[in-house]
C-alpha cells in the first residue's frame, strides 16, 4: 500500500511511517520544513528505501493543491491518507493573535479539509481508499487553554462523522483517532515548555501505542478509536452525566485558564 502521511517529520506521524515501513509498505511524507522533512526521510530510508517526501505547508491552499498534483503523477492515489498535520499553543483565547488563531484552524483543520478534497476524486474514481484523520481528545470534549485548537479538532470530529456516511458507496473508509498526550515534540512550543507542571500532564500515552492503533483501525475498518481507552470511558461518562462530570471538569479547565493568564502576565 502506499501511505500519505501529513505531519511526517517528527511525532507521530513520524513514528507511523516507521511502522508501514516496517511492515513494507510505501510512505510519502508531508511537512512544511524542508530540511527536518529531508532528515525524516534519511533516518527513515534505514528502514526501507521506500519512503519520500514532499515539502508543503497544509494551511496554504496553493501548497496543498501542488502537492496533491506532484503526488498523483509521481507516486499515484494514496492507499491511506493520515491527516495528521498539526500544533497547538497554551494561550487562553484572548491571548492569541488574529493571525495565530488562523494559523490554529489553518493547519489542524483546513489542512485536512484541503488534503481530503485533493485526494478524494482519484480515490473515487478507483472506488477505494482510506482516510485517517488524527484528531485529539480535544475534538470530543473541552480542553483548555487553547480555544482555537480545540474548535479545529471539533471540526475534525464532524467532518469525519458526516465523510463516514457520504462515501460509503465508494468504498472508501473513513478513520476519527483521538489520542490523549503523547509526549513529542508537539509541546516544544515555548508557551508548553514554561507552564506549570500538572498531575494530568505526567499521563501520556507512548507513541507506538497510537501508531498500532492508527494500523488496527484501518485493517479493521474501524471508524472510530480513542487512544488510551481509558480515556474513551471518561469520554462516554460525560456523555452520559455532563451536569455531573463538568463540575469537575470545569473546575480543573478553569484552573488551567487562570494559570495560563497568570504565566502571560510574568512573561
Amino acid at each position: 500500500m502506499m501511505i500519505l502521511i501529513t505531519g511526517g517529520s517528527s511525532g507521530i506521524g513520524k513514528d507511523l511511517a516507521r511502522a508501514y515501513l516496517t511492515r513494507g509498505d510505501r510512505v510519502v511524507l508531508v511537512a512544511d520544513n524542508k530540511e527536518k522533512l529531508e532528515t525524516a526521510r534519511a533516518g527513515l530510508a534505514r528502514i526501507s528505501p521506500r519512503v519520500d517526501c514532499v515539502v508543503c505547508d497544509v494551511s496554504d491552499a496553493a501548497a496543498v493543491r501542488g502537492m496533491v498534483a506532484s503526488v498523483l503523477s509521481g507516486y499515484g492515489c494514496p492507499d491511506v491518507l493520515v491527516n495528521n498535520a498539526g500544533f497547538a499553543v497554551y494561550r487562553s483565547f484572548e491571548q492569541s493573535s488574529p493571525e495565530e488563531i488562523e494559523r490554529l484552524i489553518g493547519v489542524n483543520f483546513l489542512g485536512a479539509v484541503r488534503c481530503i478534497h485533493g485526494f478524494l476524486p482519484a480515490m473515487m474514481a478507483r472506488r477505494a481508499g482510506h482516510i485517517v484523520n488524527v484528531a485529539s481528545v480535544a475534538g470530543l470534549m473541552p480542553i483548555t487553554p487553547c480555544a482555537a485548537y480545540g474548535a479545529a479538532k471539533h471540526g475534525m470530529v464532524g467532518l469525519s462523522e458526516t465523510l463516514r456516511f457520504e462515501l460509503r458507496d465508494f468504498d472508501i473508509k473513513v478513520h476519527l483517532v483521538c489520542p490523549g498526550r503523547v509526549e513529542t515534540s508537539f509541546f516544544d512550543h515555548e508557551t508548553f515548555r514554561r507552564r506549570p507542571r500538572r498531575p494530568e500532564t505526567e499521563k501520556t500515552t507512548p507513541i507506538e501505542k497510537v501508531s498500532q492503533g492508527i494500523m488496527d483501525a484501518v485493517e479493521k475498518g474501524r471508524f472510530f478509536t480513542v487512544i488510551p481507552r481509558t480515556l474513551g470511558w471518561a469520554i462516554r461518562l460525560r456523555n452520559w452525566c455532563p451536569s455531573l462530570f463538568d463540575v469537575w471538569l470545569g473546575w480543573l479547565l478553569a484552573k488551567r485558564t487562570r494559570e495560563a493568564r497568570s504565566m502571560a502576565e510574568k512573561s
